[in-house]
């Protein structure tokens, strides 16, 4: 059959059902493919969105997201959020389409190396430069994006082969050649773990990525409860556990919070559950921690930030029943009375945080505190939680979530501009329930045309803009290093009516100017037939440096 068709099929084989991205005159053939096919193509407004909402559907649903491009500057507007894909560990398969062989190097339109621009950010790239090629390459992406650590591929194809090549295709499934995973330790290393985790008076969980990946929250809390001790998560570990339980103490990240940091640098020891133990979450390796027992499905994780009194390599899900079919309840009368005087602490913290004009649910313009907690009031169990960089996501430690939310953010990556592609995905990926997308004026600038894109796909997703009209964060760090009246290159507009754009390009719209008028906007926005937007004039006053939500306040 003809080589496009050809991998349209495998595509269908993997269960694909959605492609993002933007054509051009080499991938006309492989879109003219998916015409015929069920899976349906998601044409975006630029191609660094097309990546971001596959990174986050693959994020969502476990299995790779895709996107496509044209060569040259098409291949280039995808690479940061590939990057961001990279770093965060996302399944994503980029399907790039090259010019001719024989034009290779010698200058032709659009010409890149593919190559060198993508291998730092990808887990492989994949040239297909003959129709024989093509299934086990398009294969071979998949196992690669699904196997280890998960992350991007780039499957790069020379326009010959797809509108030229034909090839055979015989069906296959998926588990022959893409292998389950779950990796099962030995019972020695579990009496050890064990053993470790009763001896010690003082133990704290670190959930990361991998917590949330494996939907092993409940089990992480089931072993908190027996053990009595206190829960922290990393940012890309928000919604991984209740946010309410009375043994979670929140997220620890480069910006906050003093609560979380005490809870994890008083301990004797830390179980790390699926965490890289990155720089952003531990303050670029500054966190003073004490002995570590890491587990990971990916044994290059153990021990490679911080070295390790026992690292266990397995499948959580399958590590935490062991664990907990072994251990008992403690009794632990020290550890009790420290589990007790950290819920102290976080309620004095919780008093500091809430108290003052940051929490003034009329203060205009909108006060962050206050805003966050206005929002927690009109989440529901099963909202979708996009959140972008900068201030957004620092005040995101206050979002208060159940397991069932779902809650991204562009972490070890930082990459702005997030939110909307993530939105985009989410609504896609899980259109009956409602998509918050969280995203200053700074990072909107960069997504602004694919505001339409969300009106064109989407009737669940509600953007809530933080208008400070700035680059937020950068002038908060900019009054931390260098005092008032420093500022440069950080001011942006403040007539913008992004509403009212917002609007123009086919959503609901409206403007707010204090957190009082958040949930009556929010109802409306549910209530509204098709996607929405809310702006709130925001005050980017209250800084996040050199630590947001500190508990004295005169620090």
């Amino acid at each position: 059959m003809k080589a496009s068709v050809a991998a349209l099929k495998v595509l269908e084989e993997q269960g694909a059902k959605y492609v993002f991205g933007i054509p051009g005159g080499q991938t006309l053939y492989f879109t003219d493919a998916i015409r015929d096919s069920d899976i349906r193509f998601i044409q975006t407004r630029h191609e660094g969105v097309a990546a971001g909402a596959a990174d986050v559907y693959g994020r969502l649903t476990g299995k790779p997201g895709l996107c496509l491009a044209t060569t040259g500057p098409g291949a280039t507007n995808l690479i940061t959020s590939i990057g961001g894909a990279m770093r965060d560990s996302s399944p994503l398969i980029a399907f790039l389409f090259q010019n001719t062989l024989a034009g290779a190097g010698r200058g032709d339109a659009q010409e890149a190396d593919h190559e060198l621009l993508f291998s730092s950010i990808v887990k492989k790239y994949i040239p297909v430069r003959h129709p024989d090629a093509l299934v086990w390459a398009m294969r071979e992406a998949y196992r690669v994006a699904m196997t280890g650590r998960p992350g991007p591929v780039v499957v790069d194809f020379y326009r010959d082969v797809i509108e030229k090549g034909e090839c055979d295709y015989v069906p296959q499934r998926v588990e022959s050649y893409c292998a389950d995973m779950s990796i099962e330790p030995s019972a020695a290393k579990i009496d050890a773990l064990v053993e470790k985790l009763c001896t010690y008076k003082k133990v704290s969980i670190w959930c990361g990525n991998g917590v949330k990946m494996s939907h092993s929250g409940d089990k992480v809390i089931a072993l908190a409860e027996k053990l009595n001790v206190p829960v922290v998560t990393t940012f890309n570990g928000i919604s991984s556990v209740p946010t309410d339980h009375p043994l979670v103490f929140g997220a620890r990240s480069r910006h906050g919070t003093e609560l979380s940091r005490k809870v994890l640098e008083d301990a004797d020891c830390v179980l790390v559950l699926g965490s890289s133990m990155s720089s952003v979450s531990t303050n670029r390796w500054g966190l003073n921690l004490p002995d570590i027992i890491q587990v990971d499905f990916a044994p290059e994780q153990i021990g490679r930030q911080y070295p390790v009194c026992l690292g266990v390599v397995g499948e959580l899900n399958i590590v935490l029943d062991m664990v907990n079919a072994k251990v008992a309840a403690c009794g632990c009368p020290q550890r009790a009375a420290w589990v007790d005087s950290l819920k102290r602490d976080r309620d004095a913290w919780l008093a500091c945080v809430y108290a003052g004009a940051v929490n003034d649910p009329d203060a205009k313009p909108a006060a962050p505190v206050a805003l966050m907690a206005e929002l927690n009031k009109c989440f529901r169990d099963d909202d979708m939680i996009c959140v972008d960089a900068g201030n957004p996501g620092a005040w995101s430690h206050l979002f208060k979530l159940a397991p069932t939310n779902r809650y991204f953010k562009p972490v070890n990556y930082g990459n702005m501009g997030f939110s909307i592609p993530a939105a985009l995905a989410a609504s896609l990926a899980q259109p009956d329930k409602h998509v918050f997308c969280f995203i200053g004026d700074g990072s909107l600038g960069m997504t602004l045309g694919d505001v339409e894109t969300i009106s064109r796909f989407t009737k669940n997703v509600t953007i809530v803009v933080f208008n400070d009209h700035a680059y937020g964060n950068i002038k908060q760090e900019e009054l931390f290093k260098f005092g008032e009246g420093h500022y440069y290159g950080v001011d942006l507009l403040r007539g913008a009516d992004y509403a009212g754009v917002a609007k123009a390009l086919g959503l609901g719209a409206e403007k707010i100017f204090s957190a009082a008028e958040l949930s009556a906007a929010v109802e409306r926005a549910r209530a509204h037939d098709g996607s929405y937007m809310i702006e709130v004039d925001f005050d980017g006053s209250y800084t996040i440096w050199p630590e947001a939500f500190l508990w004295n306040k005169e620090k």
